[in-house]
């Protein structure tokens, strides 16, 4: 007799699983191949397992789901709160008998037995403990990773004729700790133990015993660490990043992207620089314009900065604002032989009074004899040529009543002796004095010489005439500097009275305050604001615009992200915000969405509604190996399998269509896509395609289908039609050529790939063709008189429900399910006969309609 050993045999209450709070959900196969005596010892298993928790709506709450070709909820995790109504209800678990479609299992715990409604908790671990003994009829890859997505711990055992790879497809990794396969239901206790060190184990977040930098999440035995929103987890499992938005490159920022902590970024310049409205190009700041400068003449602006220049002829001042005319006679240059005088540019030379200047412009000759004796003079020669100054009373143009008298750049009238000169300095007025004797003489005037006439007193702003001279005056609201020639505008801000917050700006007689890059000038004339970029209307953001230094930034509601213009808001699940049309489901991606079926069903051409796979339409090309390795008997059993899967296929113009390839050293297509409109003509033409022997070149033949026979041309239906795209493979050797390249290429285009290999196929070329998940995409037999079995095994990928004659729909215990799977069971069978022995399995079938009956 088995001996079987359960674990944990304490009863007393301070043995109890002290954990922190779980919510446990047992989902357990009923399905006819558990037998009754091994339905019992999971049972068992459920039972003492709960003897050992701490059971209450506080600590621990359980939940029981048994399923095989439906759900039955046997309790709900609000439902009991001590042991005693959990093993009761336990032991009044009849097993359903059925199928195995634990994928619907799974989606009815996801959706249902850990929801609010069914006592779930929210931020309580929400763990999953999957018994089973066979493989599942139905697709569970999908929906295990959408429930591990949506927080739920899945622990997968499997018995005896459990199927390893559905298992890792179930459970939550690491596969080590999740996953358990074990010989016989005796032995299920052995996972059980483990289970019970792992969920009694103390609650590491609660005790403060991790290394999460920001939040941990607690799970039976251990923990995982998760980040706030706008972080993301490091390496290491346990550190955050904030998500660096402006690594994704969408920025455009001209020079500097700085990224935010709520999902977005703003752009920002180098030192100075100013961000433009666009905000995204930057612009040298032009401190120019400030009107703070104070140069004299011209102000340059440049990065940082600015500094004054002067104009030509003119040279910068110490003080680094003012300007001085170059004094070229001081460079030593200029000869002149009595007096060098400095002109903007330039020099000339001048001679002193009684001298003229010679041609050469340098040296003088006076204008009066050497000697008053004539004599002597006619000896010495009291003549020089010389180049006189410009006679300007020569010119006509003097209108002198009486004299006209030339002098460094003009002239003046002089009036003969006894007359002067009147007001309008061009007629005379004869000038009688009367004494006291009848004698009249004549009175000669004299003026003061006007210095500031010569044009040679450098004043910057105005020369003022004196006795024997002249000196510089300055214009209102400058000051002489120590020069005493050019004048300095009065710095009134240095005065320390102006009370601007930022900065003051002296100004001709008086001064103005300035605000500092990105602020405006409030009204007071004195105090800055920021100036608020997102108030002048023109920021285009979607949500909300926040304003920052020198621009602004677009920020999203939560819920929504910032699309890579910066401006408008795209939601994260537009499945929530508008109306998708989703006949089942509708999933989320970014900046989009897109409609999904349950497991055993298509998607419609509508991309809304769903149906079943005979009734769903693919575009399928089979391409098989006509090389000389595979000799013609065999290729009359290719042939045959390329038949049997068509007879599975629901073909029709509306429907699936079918084309066929066959290649060996070159390719040959023997009918496209759009030739055949039912499954006669096709399988008809099958049987007369005639063998090509040859080499093989596979790489050659898939090149074909991506270039040729999935166009529309040959019969493919446009990509907005959503019709799935399927390419099967067949080979029996080794190609001649390279795979890689256009077997990359096909799965790149969404073409779903399989791959079949028959004798000297290489596993490595046939796991490249394949699509992914690999494993449920290539096949392999020794044999080809065992493809037959293959197509068979194909069929279940490809229609899942079909082969099973079970379909998943959306309420698994309605009357008129369970007629329409009685009726599946049984065509299927009637099938089976046809070809196979039938054994007993008639009498299973009535049994097994009994049963549904007796229920209805």
């Amino acid at each position: 007799m088995t001996r079987i050993y359960f674990f944990l045999a304490f009863t007393a209450e301070d043995k109890k699983c002290k954990s922190g709070p779980v919510d446990l959900v047992f989902i357990i196969d009923g399905s006819r191949s558990v037998r009754p005596h091994e339905f019992e010892t999971m049972r068992k298993f459920m039972i003492d397992i709960i003897h050992e928790l701490d059971v209450s709506l506080d600590t621990t709450r359980v939940g029981v789901v048994q399923y095989s070709s439906q759900v039955q909820n046997v309790f709900s995790l609000k439902d009991f709160t001590t042991h005693e109504q959990m093993v009761k209800a336990i032991n009044k678990i009849i097993p359903l008998a059925q199928g195995t479609m634990t994928g619907l299992a799974i989606r009815y715990a996801m959706n249902i037995a850990f929801s609010n409604a069914e006592g779930a908790r929210a931020n309580v671990p929400h763990v999953a403990i999957i018994v089973t003994d066979g493989r599942p009829q139905d697709r569970v890859a999908e929906v295990a990773a959408a429930a591990r997505e949506s927080g739920i711990e899945i622990y997968a055992v499997g018995v005896a004729r459990a199927d390893m790879t559905s298992l890792r497809a179930m459970a939550s990794p690491p596969f080590e700790d999740h996953v358990f396969l074990v010989e016989s239901f005796d032995l299920i206790h052995q996972f059980g133990i483990q289970f019970q060190d792992k969920l009694c184990t103390i609650d590491l977040c609660t005790e403060g015993k991790h290394d999460c930098e920001q939040i941990c999440v607690s799970s039976p035995g251990s923990f995982t660490c998760e980040c706030n929103t706008a972080y993301t987890l490091n390496e290491d499992k346990k550190s955050c990043t904030m998500i660096d938005y402006c690594s994704f490159g969408n920025d455009s920022c001209e020079h500097e992207c700085v990224s935010v902590v709520l999902n977005g970024f703003y752009c920002h310049c180098n030192d100075g620089y100013s961000l433009n409205e666009n905000g995204r190009t930057c612009s040298m700041i032009d401190y120019c314009s400030f009107g703070n400068d104070s140069c004299e003449h011209e102000c340059v602006s440049v990065l940082n900065g600015f500094y004054c220049s002067c104009n030509e002829g003119y040279a910068l001042n110490e003080d680094e604002r003012t300007c001085t005319m170059i004094d070229y006679c001081l460079f030593g240059n200029d000869s002149c032989e009595q007096e060098c005088v400095s002109v903007l540019n330039g020099f000339y030379c001048r001679c002193n009074e009684g001298y003229s200047l010679n041609e050469d412009e340098r040296t003088c000759t006076s204008y009066f004899s050497i000697s008053s004796n004539s004599n002597q003079c006619q000896q010495i020669a009291c003549w020089s040529p010389s180049i006189s100054m410009i006679d300007y009373c020569t010119f006509g143009n003097d209108s002198c009543e009486h004299e006209c008298v030339s002098v460094l750049n003009g002239f003046y009238c002089r009036c003969y002796e006894g007359y002067s000169v009147n007001e309008d300095e061009r007629t005379c007025t004869l000038q009688i004095i009367k004494r006291n004797y009848s004698q009249t003489s004549y009175l000669l005037t004299i003026v003061m010489i006007d210095y500031c006439s010569f044009g040679n007193d450098s004043c910057e702003h105005k020369c003022v005439s004196v006795l024997n001279g002249f000196y510089c005056r300055c214009k209102e609201g400058y000051s002489l500097n120590e020069d005493e020639q050019t004048c300095t505008m009065i710095d009134f801000c240095s005065f320390g009275n102006d009370s601007c917050e930022h900065k003051c700006v002296s100004v001709l007689n008086g001064i103005y305050c300035s605000c500092n890059g990105g602020y405006t000038l409030n009204d007071d004339k004195k105090t800055c604001t920021m100036i608020d970029y997102c108030s002048f209307g023109n920021h285009s953001c979607d949500h909300e615009c926040v304003s920052v230094l020198n621009g602004f930034y677009c920020h999203c509601n939560e819920g929504y992200t910032l699309q890579e213009d910066g401006k408008t808001c795209q939601a994260d699940n537009l499945c929530n915000v508008i109306e998708h049309g989703c006949e089942y489901q509708c999933v989320s991606t970014p900046g989009s969405y897109h409609c999904i079926c349950p497991d055993g069903h298509l998607l419609q051409e509508d991309g809304s509604s769903c149906g079943s796979c005979r009734s769903s339409n693919i575009d399928l090309v089979l391409v098989i190996d006509g090389s000389k390795s595979v000799r013609p008997q065999n290729f009359e059993l290719v042939k045959q399998f390329v038949n049997q899967v068509v007879e599975r296929l629901d073909v029709s113009a509306r429907g699936t269509r079918v084309g066929l390839i066959q290649y060996s050293s070159r390719v040959r297509t023997e009918f496209p896509l759009s030739m055949y409109q039912t499954k006669d003509e096709i399988k008809a033409a099958v049987m007369k395609v005639e063998y090509m022997e040859k080499g093989t070149m596979t790489g050659l033949a898939l090149k074909h289908m991506v270039e040729n026979s999935f166009s529309e041309a040959e019969g493919a239906r446009a990509a907005s039609k959503n019709i799935p795209r399927v390419g099967l493979v067949f080979t029996d050797g080794r190609s001649q050529d390279d795979i890689t390249e256009w077997a990359k290429k096909a799965k790149d285009a969404g073409i779903t790939m399989y791959a079949v290999g028959v004798g000297k196929a290489v596993e490595d070329e046939l796991r490249e063709i394949a699509s992914e998940p690999v494993e449920k995409h290539f096949f392999y037999t020794a044999d080809f008189t065992a493809i037959s079995q293959i197509a068979e095994n194909l069929k279940l990928n490809v229609c899942p429900e079909e082969s099973q004659g079970e379909i998943e729909v959306k309420d698994p215990c309605a009357c008129e399910t369970l007629v329409e799977f009685q009726q599946a069971t049984m065509t299927t069978l009637i099938q089976l006969n046809q070809k196979y022995i039938l054994y007993t399995m008639t009498t299973r079938l009535e049994n097994l309609e009994k049963n549904f009956l007796t229920r209805n």
